[in-house]
Parts: structure tokens; C-alpha cells; sequence
């Protein structure tokens, strides 16, 4: 296992919407300069629905972060939601689940934390 270079992104306050398509050229831009071996789209696409979930159904300023390996990532997605359940009914979370090797939800430090992993 390759060691994991963590990155972090914090959507702008003023901008949550736009914010997202910062979220994934972050992705991209990070997956590609860490070397992941895997599919760099699915890296974004992960990115993107968990950081729209967040502004969507979130409150606070979402943080979006990365630990990225050559074989490995790790999406985190953090917002100052109470409400720390996965909302059913969209296509969002069924492509994370899809995409990813596994996913969840927990609570860190008050925040609810979605996260994702991905392997190559």
C-alpha cells in the first residue's frame, strides 16, 4: 500500500453552487499530481455528488477532503448537518455506491461526514 497524501478544500461561503465545480477540478488536480493509478473521473464524480449533497441538504461551509494514494482515495465530505442519515431517492448516492469500494457516514467533531473509498 502506497502512503496517502491528504489535500483539503473548503467551498467558498459566498459561492456554495460554484463552489462544487471547484470541488471537482480539485479532484481532478489532485488525483493526477498524487498519482493515483485509477479512473480520475470517478474520483470527480464522487467529489461531485457528495460536495452537492452537502450544499443541498447541508449547512455550514462543506469541506471537502482527499487522502490519495497510487492504488487508493479516500473522498470525505464534512458539513455542520444534524441531520447525519443518507437521504434516500436520488442517484447520487447509488453512483457513490457504484463507484466506490465502500461508503458511509459518521460524525466527526459535530460534523456529519460522508466519505467514499475508491481503489485502482
Amino acid at each position: 500500500m502506497s502512503p496517502l497524501t491528504e489535500a483539503v478544500f473548503s467551498l467558498p461561503e459566498n459561492d456554495r453552487r460554484g463552489g462544487v465545480a471547484l470541488a471537482r477540478e480539485f479532484a481532478r488536480r489532485t488525483a493526477l499530481v498524487c498519482g493515483y493509478r485509477g479512473n480520475h473521473e470517478d474520483v470527480v464524480l464522487v467529489v461531485n455528488e457528495l460536495a452537492t449533497n452537502a450544499v443541498r441538504h447541508g449547512s455550514g461551509r462543506p469541506v471537502v477532503r482527499l487522502f490519495v494514494g497510487e492504488y487508493q482515495v479516500l473522498v470525505e465530505v464534512a458539513d455542520d448537518a444534524t441531520d447525519h442519515g443518507p437521504r434516500a431517492g436520488g442517484w447520487g448516492l447509488q453512483l457513490v455506491a457504484t463507484l466506490g469500494e465502500s461508503w458511509g457516514v459518521t460524525e466527526r467533531a459535530g460534523q456529519k461526514v460522508v466519505w467514499c473509498e475508491l481503489t485502482a
